[in-house]
């Protein structure tokens, strides 16, 4: 009897511009592919110091 091992999906940062109705732009982020929410919670953490530096609260 064989097993089949299933791979975890392999995390993908994807990025596009949006237009909103009031006419400006923005950008959307999507991180998928993580395995747990504390994954998700890690990657958020990371992209915010990343983006924005330090967390506003230790401004």
């Amino acid at each position: 009897m064989s097993t089949l091992h299933q791979q975890a999906p392999m995390p993908t940062f994807s990025m596009q511009p949006v237009k909103y109705e009031d006419g400006s732009w923005g950008v959307s982020v999507q991180v998928t592919g993580l395995t747990s929410e504390q994954q998700a919670e890690a990657a958020m953490q990371h992209m915010q110091k990343l983006f924005c530096g330090a967390p506003i609260s230790e401004n």
